[in-house]
C-alpha cells in the first residue's frame, strides 16, 4: 500500500477539517492564506460553530497522486572564496571543485584544511550541529565573518554570500558531510531519521497546517480585548461584588438576570441615602409616627366614602332592590287574590292593617275568639265591630283577610322600603372633603391632586348611580375608583421608614452594608453591556482555546512513525547493512538500525545491536564504531538512490590499512556519479584513493593541495599534488615553472632565483618519482601498501643498466647539493634555467630509450 493510500485510510473517523486539509495538501503544491483562514472555520464547525456555512470536501481515491519518477539534479558545490576572519584562511583563496567525480582536498597539519571542513559543516548538512566557527585568534578582528559559496544548482551557478547573521542557504543542505565527530554520533546518539518517503511530506505540512490554525485561533483570541471593569476595593466585598468576582463562572442568562436595578431598588437606595444622612433616629421616627396618625385619619375618611360603593355595599344594595321587587310582586299577588271578597277600598293599607290588628285584639281580649285564635269558630259567629250575626260569605271573608294578613306581605313590604330608604339617606349624606384637608397627602402622594379629582369626581356618577338604583332599579354598573389603596401605600412606606429608623438606631453597619451593596449593583447594572461584552468575548475566547487545544498533532506525529518505521527507518537499516556488509560482514550480522520515537512529526532512530542490550561504544574498538558510523552516513546519503554531493573529512583515522582499501574502493565507486570531495591530511591515503581511482575508472581525480605561509593558512597550492603527479606530470610542471621564470623582467633577480629554486626541487622529485615509476615500473609505490609482483613490472630490473644508474645518480646529485655557509669556493654552480631546460630534453630521451629496451623485452618474451 502506498503512503498516500495508508494516509487516506488514517483520515477516515478524522475531523472533517482534517480530511478537507489533507486533500488540499496532496492537491496544491502550497497552502494558501485562504486554505488556511477556510480551514479554520471548518475545524469551528466540526466544534460546534453551526454559523458555518462552509462545506468539508473529504480526501478520497481521485486526490490520490498517481505513482511517477522523477530525475533530481543535486546541488553541487562549485566554489570556496574570499573567507574573512574565519580562523587564519587567506582571506583571497579561491577553493575550486570540479561539478563531478572526485576532488581530493590534502593539507598537512595547520594548512587550514580543517577549517575549511568547519565551513563546510556550518553551512552544509552535518550531524555535528551548532558548529562554531573561530576567528582568527592571533589576529584580532572586528570584521564580520563572511565567506563566498558558489553552487551548482538545476544546471546553473549562482553565489552565495554567507555572514555569521545569516541562515545557510536552502540548496547546501542536500550536501552531506561526515567527520570523526559525526561518527560518534552516528554510533552512540539517537538521531532524527533525515530520509523522508515521497507522500510523508503531507502529514508534515499537516502539522504545519495544525500550527497555523493554532496561530489563528491565536490572533483572534488576542483580538478581544474587552476588559473586565473593574468596580472599587471598598465594594468589592459586598454581596454583588462576591458575586461579580467570579461572574464569568456564571450562566449567562444568570448574570443577564442579576445585573438589574429596578425600581425598587433605586427607592430604596435613595432611602438610605436619606437615612444614612439622619443625625437623629429618634426625632426622626417621632416626625414618622405623627405623619403616620394624619395619614390613617385621611385613610378612615376615604375608606368611609369607599365603603358607600364597596363590594359589600354593592352586593347589599343590589340585595335590597331585589328583595325589594321580590315582596312587591308578592303583595301585588296577594292583593289580586283577595280582591275578589273585598269591598271597600284602601285594602291592604297600613290603615286597614291597623284596624284588622284592633279588632284581633279586641277579639283576643274579650275572650270572643278560642285559645287567642283569631278569627276563630267563635269570633266568626258575630262581627267584632258591628255586633251583627256573620253570614258564610262573611265568615269566608273574615278568614281570607286573616289568611292575608298572616302572609304579612304588607309587612315585609314596608320593612325593605323603610331599609333603602335609610340607604338612600346614607348615599345622599356622603360627600368628599376639600382637598385643602389633605395637604400631607398632596405632599407625599405623587399627583395626589390629580387623582383626588378624578375620585371626587367619579364619586358624584357613582352617588346618583346608587340613588336612582336604589329608587327605580335596573342595571348597576360602578367603575373601580379607590384612592385609599396609595394613602395605604403611603402609610407602608412610613412605616417602612420608622422600621427602617428603628433598625438604623440600633444598627447604622448593616445599613451601610446594604447601601454599598445596592451601589454596586448600580455600579454594574451602569457597566451591564460591557459586562455582558466580556462575558461573551471570555467564554468565546475559551471555545476557542478549546477549539485550538483539539489541534493536537500526536495522532499525526505517531502516524507519522509508524510509516517512517516501516517505509524509511526500515529502508534506511537495509542500506546502512548494505554498506556496512562491503566493510565487515561479521558487524553487518549483529547491529542493525531501528526507530526509536517520533516527536512532533520528528521520527528518531537510532543504530544499536540487534540481540544485546550493551551500548556499541563499550564493545567495538575506534576503528570499528567508524565503520559502523561511515556505513550509517553512506545509508543516508545513498537510500532511495540519492545522488547528492557527499564530502568526507578525514574518513579513515584510525583505520588499518584494510578499512582503508575498502573505503577508498567505496568512495571511488560513489564518485562515479556524484560529487566527492574528500580533505585529509593523510599522504598514504591521498595514493590510495588517485591509484584506485585510476584503476577503476581510468581517469585521474582532481587533487587540490591547501597550504600555510607566515601564519595564513588555506593557500591553494599545487605543492602538495606535485607529491601525487606522475613522471610525465611533473616534467610538464618543472617546463611550466621555467616559462614562469622566462617571462619575469631581467631585473626581477628575487623572483627569478625563486622559480629556479622551484624547480630544481620540482627535478630532485621528479629523480625520486622516477624510481618507482619507471625503474621499477611502478613494482613497489610509496604510501602503498602492496609490491607488484607481476612479470611485466619486474622486467625492468633487467633491463636497467649501470649507465642508467650512473646516469640518474649523476642528476640526483646535480640537484640535491646542500647549500650552507662557507668559503666562495664551497658554494656550488646551480643549475641555470637553460641547464634544466637542457637536462630536462636529456631526461626525457633517457626515459624514452628506457622504455622502449623495457618493451622489446617485454615483447620478445
Amino acid at each position: 500500500m502506498s503512503i498516500y493510500q495508508e494516509i487516506l485510510q488514517w483520515s477516515v473517523g478524522k475531523s472533517s477539517f482534517t480530511q478537507d486539509a489533507l486533500r488540499r495538501i496532496i492537491t496544491s503544491q502550497s497552502i494558501s492564506i485562504s486554505d488556511i483562514g477556510e480551514l479554520t472555520q471548518l475545524h469551528k464547525k466540526d466544534e460546534g460553530d453551526d454559523t458555518v456555512t462552509l462545506v468539508a470536501v473529504p480526501l478520497n481515491n481521485t486526490h490520490i497522486p498517481t505513482a511517477s519518477t522523477t530525475s533530481i539534479d543535486y546541488p553541487k558545490l562549485i566554489s570556496i572564496k574570499n573567507p574573512i576572519n574565519i580562523s587564519a584562511l587567506h582571506n583571497e583563496a579561491d577553493l575550486q571543485f570540479a561539478n563531478t567525480g572526485l576532488i581530493v582536498i590534502y593539507g598537512n597539519n595547520g594548512s587550514g584544511k580543517s577549517s575549511y571542513s568547519r565551513i563546510l559543516k556550518k553551512l552544509c548538512w552535518s550531524r555535528d550541529k551548532g558548529i562554531e566557527l573561530k576567528k582568527n585568534v592571533f589576529k584580532v578582528s572586528e570584521d564580520q565573518q563572511e565567506v563566498l559559496i558558489t553552487i551548482e544548482e538545476n544546471g546553473t551557478n549562482q553565489d552565495f554570500q554567507w555572514d555569521e547573521s545569516l541562515p545557510s542557504h536552502p540548496a547546501l543542505n542536500s550536501i552531506f558531510v561526515f567527520d570523526s565527530e559525526c561518527g560518534n554520533i552516528y554510533v552512540n546518539n539517537e538521531n532524527p531519521t533525515e530520509y523522508k518517503p515521497t507522500g510523508i511530506d503531507v502529514l508534515e505540512r499537516l502539522i504545519d497546517v495544525y500550527s497555523q490554525i493554532s496561530l489563528k485561533f491565536d490572533e483572534e483570541i488576542q483580538s478581544y480585548n474587552t476588559q473586565k471593569p473593574i468596580i472599587r476595593i471598598d465594594l468589592q466585598s459586598t454581596p454583588a461584588g462576591i458575586w461579580y468576582e467570579t461572574v464569568q463562572s456564571k450562566t449567562r442568562v444568570e448574570v443577564d438576570n442579576y445585573i438589574l436595578f429596578s425600581d425598587e431598588d433605586k427607592e430604596r437606595k435613595e432611602e438610605l441615602t436619606e437615612l444614612l444622612k439622619t443625625q437623629d433616629p429618634q426625632e426622626k421616627i417621632k416626625l414618622l409616627r405623627e405623619l403616620k396618625a394624619r395619614v390613617e385619619n385621611y385613610l378612615q375618611q376615604f375608606q368611609n366614602i369607599e365603603e358607600v360603593y364597596n363590594v359589600e355595599s354593592l352586593q347589599t344594595i343590589k340585595d335590597l332592590r331585589t328583595l325589594f321587587e321580590f315582596k312587591k310582586a308578592a303583595y301585588d299577588l296577594a292583593t289580586n287574590e283577595i280582591g275578589a271578597v273585598n269591598t271597600l277600598s284602601g285594602f291592604g293599607s297600613d290603615h286597614w292593617s291597623i284596624l284588622w290588628n284592633s279588632a284581633k285584639n279586641f277579639a283576643i281580649k274579650e275572650n270572643l275568639t278560642d285559645d287567642h285564635v283569631f278569627p276563630s269558630s267563635e269570633s266568626l259567629e258575630k262581627c267584632v265591630l258591628c255586633q251583627q250575626d256573620l253570614n258564610e260569605e262573611a265568615q269566608s271573608r273574615l278568614e281570607k283577610f286573616n289568611e292575608f294578613v298572616l302572609n304579612d306581605v304588607s309587612t315585609q313590604l314596608n320593612t325593605v322600603r323603610r331599609q333603602i330608604e335609610a340607604r338612600l339617606k346614607s348615599i345622599q349624606n356622603t360627600s368628599v372633603a376639600p382637598l385643602s384637608n389633605y395637604s400631607d397627602l398632596t405632599q407625599y402622594i405623587n399627583e395626589f391632586d390629580k387623582h383626588y379629582k378624578e375620585f371626587d369626581e367619579l364619586f358624584l356618577e357613582i352617588q346618583t348611580s346608587l340613588i336612582e338604583f336604589l329608587k327605580s332599579g335596573g342595571d348597576l354598573v360602578i367603575p373601580e375608583n379607590i384612592i385609599s389603596n396609595k394613602i395605604e401605600e403611603l402609610i407602608e412606606k412610613i412605616d417602612k421608614k420608622i422600621k427602617s429608623n428603628i433598625e438604623f438606631s440600633q444598627n447604622r453597619l448593616k445599613f451601610v452594608a446594604e447601601f454599598n451593596n445596592l451601589l454596586t449593583k448600580e455600579l454594574l447594572f451602569n457597566q451591564k453591556e460591557t459586562i455582558l461584552q466580556y462575558y461573551d468575548e471570555y467564554h468565546y475566547k475559551q471555545w476557542l482555546s478549546t477549539c485550538k487545544s483539539k489541534l493536537i498533532t500526536t495522532q499525526i506525529s505517531k502516524k507519522i512513525g509508524d510509516l517512517m518505521a516501516t517505509q524509511a527507518v526500515a529502508l534506511q537499516h537495509q542500506e546502512f547493512i548494505s554498506h556496512l556488509f562491503d566493510f565487515n560482514t561479521d558487524l553487518a550480522t549483529k547491529v542493525g538500525i531501528n526507530k526509536t520515537r517520533t516527536d512532533s512529526g520528528t521520527t528518531y532512530q537510532k543504530c544499536s545491536f540487534s540481540d544485546i542490550g550493551e551500548g556499541m561504544n563499550s564493545v567495538l574498538s575506534e576503528g570499528e564504531q567508524k565503520i559502523v558510523a561511515l556505513s550509517n552516513f553512506l545509508a543516508e546519503c545513498t537510500i532511495d538512490n540519492r545522488k547528492n554531493t557527499i564530502v568526507f573529512d578525514d574518513p579513515v583515522n584510525s583505520l588499518d590499512m584494510d578499512y582503508r582499501d575498502l573505503i577508498s574502493d567505496k568512495i571511488i565507486g560513489l564518485s562515479s556519479d556524484r560529487q566527492i570531495i574528500v580533505l585529509t591530511h593523510d599522504l598514504s591515503f591521498l595514493r590510495l584513493l588517485i591509484d584506485t581511482h585510476k584503476n577503476k575508472l581510468n581517469t585521474d581525480c582532481e587533487v587540490i593541495g591547501i597550504t600555510k605561509y607566515n601564519e595564513i593558512s588555506g593557500i591553494v597550492s599545487d605543492e602538495i599534488p606535485y607529491l601525487a603527479k606522475n613522471v610525465d606530470e611533473r616534467i610538464a610542471t618543472i617546463r611550466r615553472i621555467l616559462m614562469d621564470h622566462n617571462s619575469l623582467q631581467i631585473s626581477d633577480v628575487h623572483n627569478r632565483e625563486i622559480k629556479l629554486e622551484v624547480a630544481r626541487k620540482r627535478f630532485r622529485m621528479l629523480l625520486e618519482k622516477t624510481v618507482e615509476e619507471v625503474l621499477s615500473n611502478k613494482a613497489y609505490q610509496r604510501f602503498s601498501k602492496n609490491i607488484n609482483f607481476k612479470k611485466g613490472n619486474l622486467y625492468s630490473y633487467a633491463v636497467t643498466e649501470i649507465s642508467d644508474i650512473d646516469y640518474l645518480l649523476s642528476l640526483y646529485s646535480k640537484y640535491s647539493v646542500p647549500q650552507h655557509d662557507g668559503g666562495t669556493t664551497a658554494i656550488p654552480l646551480m643549475p641555470s634555467s637553460q641547464i634544466i631546460d637542457q637536462d630536462i630534453t636529456e631526461y626525457i630521451a633517457w626515459k624514452t630509450d628506457f622504455k622502449n629496451r623495457r618493451k622489446t623485452l617485454i615483447d620478445s618474451n
